[in-house]
């Protein structure tokens, strides 16, 4: 009986692929979206080749067989729901708003050099932006397309998919490789220095677990949003800093917080602020900038009260946050990105540094300033 029920759940699988498949193939994309089409028919291809072999299987024993088929189909039906789920659903549901984010990451990635394909962009993210690399789409909330001060963790987000293995190694990311390696190995150096020292003191089992803990969050997750934001602030300019100063008053918890038992997937926003500003002064270009959003945070910070922990100051040293800064640097500009500079043919990054100079020039109009600016860029790409 089950493999009856196999027969049938798998034909109407694989005719679940061919009306998938006729979404991705539908006229009317604009260019913008032919690398998310692409990426779309190639899974789908592959799912339904996996569908179609389990389909054409002969069965000789089917109490060895039928198992093993049965958790092949599962795994044919996963990748199934994950294609539809994302990449063919941010098709299906693309809108004008879409169309308009994508012209504008295109511009981006002509603004900066961006080494890979330009990501995708939909509106279908019910948290924040953050981006499947498997499908190179970046995911933004509902009516994003309609304000600016976000806009600039586009940036941030652009970099993830640098970090995929296959794309860090082309020969034309050796130097953001050989970079992001260096990060690595000084931030094991550091906390294995730390290790030793706690164990020479006979520090207590549960320090050295401690840092144990901060040197796999870092290499498991937080080098890479380090070098992520590094990227950010390096090709957006201020604006990315700002734009992470406005993200953690909305919608950030204690800016100091240190993960003491369990893992975390991203640094202390304190941390990041550090790093963003350091990257900021080095570049002399934005020494007032820097000042200024420095000057800012640390107006929140004790507002709130927050205040950091001596495993804060342990966890973020500022020598490791500092070397951090030089290898990101180092591999961003080896890579050929064009780095942010006042004064230069830069209409998208102007902008969005644009806004947060409107914004503070004037906060209770910056609305109506905004409307009118997003009025006549949206009549821009439309002409």
């Amino acid at each position: 009986m089950i493999e009856a029920y196999l027969q049938g759940a798998i034909g109407q699988a694989r005719e679940r692929t061919r009306a998938l498949r006729s979404i991705v193939q539908r006229p009317g994309y604009a260019r913008e979206y032919d690398g998310l089409r692409q990426i779309c028919l190639t899974h789908l291809e592959q799912a339904d080749a996996n569908l179609s072999a389990l389909a054409g299987e002969r069965i000789v024993d089917s109490a060895l067989q039928t198992p093993i088929r049965i958790r092949t189909f599962k795994r044919a039906v996963e990748l199934l729901n994950t294609i539809e789920g994302v990449g063919v659903f941010a098709l299906n549901r693309k809108s004008a708003d879409d169309d308009f984010l994508n012209r504008l990451i295109t511009d981006i990635c002509q603004e900066i050099a961006y080494p890979l394909v330009t990501p995708a962009i939909s509106q279908m993210s019910q948290d924040y932006f953050h981006i499947y690399p498997e499908f190179n789409l970046l995911c933004l909330p509902l009516i994003e397309s309609r304000f600016l001060l976000h806009l600039p963790d586009i940036y941030h987000e652009l970099c993830h998919p640098l970090h995929r293995p296959r794309n860090l190694d082309m020969p034309e990311l050796e130097a953001y490789k050989s970079a992001y390696t260096s990060s690595l190995f000084a931030m094991v150096s550091h906390f294995q220095g730390a290790v030793t020292a706690a164990d020479r003191l006979r520090h207590q089992d549960a320090r050295i677990y401690q840092l144990q803990l901060w040197q796999t969050c870092w290499a498991k997750y937080w080098m890479e949003e380090f070098f992520c934001d590094l990227f950010g602030v390096l090709t957006a300019g201020p604006a990315f800093a700002w734009s992470h100063y406005h993200l953690c008053i909305k919608r950030g918890g204690d800016p100091f917080a240190t993960p003491e038992m369990f893992e975390t997937t991203h640094p202390a926003d304190d941390a990041r602020m550090r790093a963003l500003l350091t990257a900021l002064r080095s570049t002399n270009a934005y020494a007032q900038e820097a000042a200024t959003i420095d000057k800012a945070w640390k107006e929140f910070v004790t507002t709130m009260g927050y205040r950091p922990s001596p495993e804060y100051l342990n966890c973020y040293s500022d020598r490791l946050i500092a070397t951090v800064v030089a290898c990101a640097t180092t591999g961003v500009e080896g890579i050929g990105v064009r780095l942010a500079a006042p004064n230069t043919k830069a209409p998208v990054r102007e902008l969005l540094n644009e806004a947060w100079t409107a914004f503070w020039s004037a906060p209770a109009s910056y609305q109506a300033w905004e409307i009118t600016r997003m009025g006549d860029i949206r009549s821009s790409f439309a002409a």
